[in-house]
């Protein structure tokens, strides 16, 4: 079991890999860990991870992974994370490649980011489960900064602009919201292989500031076109956590808006401003990762799972699963029980 600890703002993290094969173990509090092997069974793959701390106290982190073609499509989940900090502290994941599925265990959510979703946590305490899709190889990069030092950057007033364009200003909170390509590009492009020591750090600082200057001037902007939290707004809340707890056939735009009382188009412009897609593709989204949970680890028949997701037709499931994914729900049952009687 590899377990690796580390501090930022007096903060411990404690990492595990769930990985039956793994024998590490790191100990030390503001050192840097450098580019240490994953301990990956062969047969899944192989990858490597590194902790960088900044003079500003903060830490960078960044991980690879690379995926035998045989587990392609599946879920796996490879490091239950304990992270504890002294202050509230501010969480960015972003992928250059892949996609990921972080289970918060203390808001009882799956929150599922990859290309331009980044998740962005504001936390005092971590607790979380992160599974890994094997469908291509994932590159992620992580930034964690105190709000203390959020405040000195950028100014009070623009940190807490931020975190409300974020959707994160509560603490706990975590979101999972669309930024630009050329935005995350500054924080991918942080951690050069090419330099070293301290001037390796000044590029990743300078890279680093850079990132925070457009991702405030960005949500900073979209939250200055929003008017204050209003009465519709707790009601599109209520109506997402509502959603997710519906089994079978999603109500209509014109149903959800006659049940609260809202107008369809209110509803609808309202939802997509607040979580960063239509209501049906959020639902569609997180009810095709149960799908896909389901075709891994369950018998049940395609069919009825395409009519528990409220599809009308398994022909309509194909393809919806097909393109969230990008390859068919028959094919991923097909390689897991040939992988199963392997």
């Amino acid at each position: 079991m590899e377990v690796i600890k580390s501090s930022i703002a007096g903060g411990r993290f404690s990492w595990s890999s769930l990985s039956e094969n793994s024998s590490m173990a790191f100990d030390y509090t503001e050192q840097d860990m450098p580019q240490t092997q994953h301990r990956m069974p062969e047969e899944i793959g192989k990858g490597w991870f590194q902790s960088i701390h900044l003079p500003m106290n903060m830490v960078i982190r960044r991980g690879i992974a690379h995926f035998q073609p045989e587990v392609a499509g599946k879920l796996f989940p490879v490091a239950a994370i304990e992270e504890h900090f002294h202050e509230p502290v501010l969480c960015v994941q972003s992928t250059r490649k892949g996609r990921l599925v972080l289970l918060d265990h203390e808001l009882g959510k799956d929150f599922i980011f990859g290309h331009n979703n980044c998740l962005f946590e504001h936390i005092r305490v971590r607790d979380s489960l992160v599974r890994l899709d094997a469908t291509n190889d994932i590159e992620m990069t992580t930034l964690i900064i105190g709000d203390s030092v959020l405040n000195q950057l950028i100014g009070e007033e623009y940190a807490e602009s931020l975190l409300t364009g974020l959707r994160v200003a509560a603490i706990p909170a975590t979101s999972v919201n669309k930024v630009p390509q050329h935005i995350c590009a500054l924080l991918h492009s942080s951690i050069s292989d090419h330099l070293t020591g301290h001037i390796a750090k000044l590029h990743i600082q300078a890279k680093v500031l850079d990132y925070l200057c457009a991702l405030s001037q960005y949500f900073t902007a979209c939250i200055k076109k929003q008017p204050p939290e209003s009465e519709k707004d707790v009601q599109i809340e209520q109506i997402h956590d509502d959603l997710l707890q519906l089994n079978g056939k999603v109500p209509s735009l014109n149903e959800l808006a006659a049940k609260y009382g809202i107008p369809a188009r209110k509803l609808k412009d309202g939802f997509t401003m607040k979580y960063g897609t239509s209501i049906f593709g959020y639902i569609s989204e997180v009810r095709l990762s149960g799908a896909h949970a389901a075709l891994l680890n369950t018998d049940v028949p395609m069919k009825i799972i395409a009519k528990n997701l409220g599809y009308s037709h398994v022909n309509h499931f194909i393809t919806a699963f097909s393109k969230q994914f990008g390859y068919s729900p028959g094919s991923l049952r097909k390689k897991t029980s040939g992988t199963s009687a392997g």
